[in-house]
C-alpha cells in the first residue's frame, strides 16, 4: 500500500483495514495517592475509564498530561484513545477545621482555625478568675486531655471542648472572746459561693461584729453571707449588753437572686442601722417585706430604728435590657428588641441589593464577634452590634470558563470550573467561600504545591474571603452556573 496494477477492464476494488493495538495507556501517580484503574494496551477508538484513589488525609485534584498541562479535575475520567497517552494523578493534603468550644468560667486563647492533614495543632483555653482548667473533650463528650496547652495530630475535622471548674476555698471562723461562740458557716466553699456565717454572744452579751485576718470590719450583720473568692479567716467580736437598756434582734433574708449585705444582729433600742442587699448579676432589688409578706420600703440600703425584734426579706427581680441592631450597607433581617438577662438572641443579616456583601459582626466598641450571617448570643447587658457589609469588587464576576475572561487583572483571584475551584495567587492563604447571604460554605487553607480544590458548588454566586497573615485581606466574587 500503494499498490500499482495495469487496468484491463471494469474493476471493483476493496481496502481492509484493521485497527492498530499500539495505543499505550500509561499512568502514574504523585506522591500521595495510587492508581486503581485504566493504564494498558488499546485498539484505536476504544474507551479508557482511568481512576486513582489518594492515600489516607488526601484529595484527588487532577490529571495531568505528559507537558504536565492539565486535563480535567473528574475521577474516574473516560475518553476515547486514539494514540499513545500518558497522564498523571495528582493529589493535595484535606483542608479540616478545628473548633473550639468553652465551657461557662473560661475561654479559649489559641488554636481554632483550619489545618491540613496531620498538621499539629496546639490548642489553649484560660480560666476565668477563680476557676482553673480541667480537661479538654472531643464531640462525644470522651475525654482527650487534661494538658493546657495540649498539642496533637489533625487527621479530620474536629471539635474540641475545655471544661473549667471552681477553685476551692478555706472560711475560717474565730471567737474574739469567751463571751460567744461560732454557730456555723466555717468550712471549704467553691469559688463566687456564699457562706453564711453566725455567731451567738454568751448571756450577757451581745454581737458586734466580724472583723478580717488584718483587724477590718468586715459586717455588723449576725448572720452575715459572704461571698468566697479566696482563703478567709473571719474573727466575731461581741460586748458586754449595757445595764437598763433593751436589746433587740434584726433577722434579714434574701429570696432567690441576692443576699444580705448588711444590717442583721442585736441592737440596744433606738439605735439607727441601714438594712442593705445585694442582687446578683443580672437581677436588681425590689423591695423589703415584713414577717407578713407585707411591703416596708423599697430603699436600698434601708434606714430604721430598732424599736422591737424585726424580720425583714429582701427582694429581686431580673434585668431587662435593649438589643439594637445596626446594618453598614445592608439591612437586619431579624433580632433586636428587648431580652432579659441571659436569654438567648439571634442577629440576623441580609444583603441589600447588589454590590455589598456581608462580612461580620461587630459590637460597640468595634470589635469583631462573628462572620456567621445569623448569629446567635447570650444577652447580660445593654447591645449595640452592627452588620459590616464590604462592596464586592468591581470586576466582572468570573464565569466558570477555563481561564479568567480576558481583560480583567486577577493578580490574586479565583475561578470555577467543571466542579473545580481554581485560586490564582493565592497560596499560603486562609480561603472561606460564602454565598451571598453570608452561609460559609468552604474553608480551608490553600497549599502552595497546589490551586486546584475539588468542590461541588451548586449554581449561585458566592464570596472568597482570603487571608494571610498581617497582609490586607483578599475578597473575591466568582460564579458559578
Amino acid at each position: 500500500n500503494p499498490y500499482t496494477f495495469a487496468v484491463k477492464g471494469d474493476m471493483e476494488v476493496q481496502a481492509q483495514f484493521a485497527a492498530n493495538v499500539y495505543c499505550q495507556v500509561q499512568l502514574s501517580a504523585a506522591a500521595n495517592g495510587r492508581l486503581k484503574a485504566g493504564g494498558g494496551t488499546y485498539v484505536y477508538n476504544a474507551p479508557v475509564q482511568i481512576e486513582a484513589e489518594a492515600a489516607a488525609g488526601y484529595h484527588f485534584v487532577k490529571w495531568t498530561d505528559a507537558a504536565g498541562d492539565s486535563v480535567t479535575a473528574q475521577n474516574p475520567y473516560t475518553f476515547t484513545v486514539q494514540g499513545d497517552v500518558v497522564m498523571q494523578a495528582h493529589f493535595a493534603t484535606n483542608p479540616y477545621q478545628v473548633h473550639l468550644l468553652a465551657e461557662a468560667k473560661g475561654r479559649i486563647k489559641s488554636g481554632d482555625g483550619g489545618y491540613a492533614h496531620n498538621a499539629a495543632a496546639r490548642i489553649e483555653a484560660e480560666a476565668a478568675e477563680g476557676y482553673h482548667f480541667v480537661k479538654w473533650t472531643n464531640a462525644a463528650g470522651d475525654s482527650l486531655s487534661g494538658r493546657n496547652p495540649h498539642t496533637f495530630t489533625v487527621t479530620g475535622d474536629t471539635v474540641v471542648r475545655a471544661h473549667f471548674a471552681a477553685n476551692v476555698y478555706r472560711v475560717s471562723l474565730l471567737a474574739a472572746t469567751a463571751n460567744g461562740r461560732i454557730m456555723s458557716g466555717g468550712g471549704d466553699y467553691a469559688y463566687d459561693t456564699r457562706a453564711r456565717i453566725e455567731a451567738e454572744a454568751a448571756v450577757g452579751y451581745y454581737f458586734v461584729k466580724w472583723t478580717d485576718a488584718r483587724g477590718d470590719s468586715v459586717s455588723a450583720a449576725n448572720p452575715h453571707t459572704l461571698v468566697v473568692t479566696e482563703d478567709a479567716t473571719l474573727r466575731a467580736h461581741f460586748a458586754a449588753k449595757a445595764a437598763g437598756t433593751d436589746y433587740h434582734r434584726v433577722r434579714l433574708s434574701a429570696e432567690a437572686n441576692g443576699r444580705i449585705k448588711s444590717g442583721g444582729g442585736e441592737y440596744a433600742a433606738g439605735t439607727q442601722i441601714g438594712a442593705e442587699a445585694e442582687a446578683d448579676a443580672g437581677y436588681h432589688f425590689v423591695k423589703w417585706t415584713d414577717a407578713r409578706g407585707d411591703s416596708v420600703s423599697a430603699a436600698n440600703p434601708f434606714p430604721l430604728v430598732v424599736r422591737s425584734d424585726m424580720t425583714l426579706a429582701a427582694y429581686f427581680a431580673i434585668n431587662s435590657y435593649a438589643v439594637r441592631l445596626v446594618a453598614e450597607n445592608g439591612r437586619i433581617k431579624a433580632g433586636g428588641g428587648i431580652y432579659t438577662h441571659g436569654a438567648m438572641a439571634t442577629a440576623e443579616a441580609a444583603a441589600d441589593g447588589e454590590g455589598y456583601h456581608f462580612v461580620k459582626w461587630t459590637d460597640a466598641a468595634g470589635d469583631s464577634l462573628s462572620g456567621d450571617y445569623a448569629y446567635r448570643f447570650l444577652v447580660t447587658g445593654e447591645t449595640v452590634l452592627t452588620a459590616v457589609y464590604e462592596r464586592e469588587n468591581l470586576t466582572e464576576p468570573l464565569t466558570g470558563s477555563e481561564q479568567p475572561p480576558t481583560g480583567v487583572e486577577t493578580p490574586l483571584g479565583v475561578y470555577y470550573t467543571e466542579g473545580v475551584l481554581h485560586l490564582v495567587n493565592l497560596d499560603g492563604y486562609s480561603i472561606s467561600v460564602s454565598t451571598m447571604k453570608g452561609e460559609r460554605v468552604l474553608l480551608f487553607m490553600a497549599d502552595s504545591d497546589n490551586a486546584e480544590y475539588a468542590a461541588a458548588l451548586p449554581a449561585g454566586v458566592y464570596i472568597l474571603n482570603g487571608a494571610k497573615g498581617k497582609e490586607k485581606a483578599v475578597v473575591r466574587k466568582f460564579m458559578v452556573k
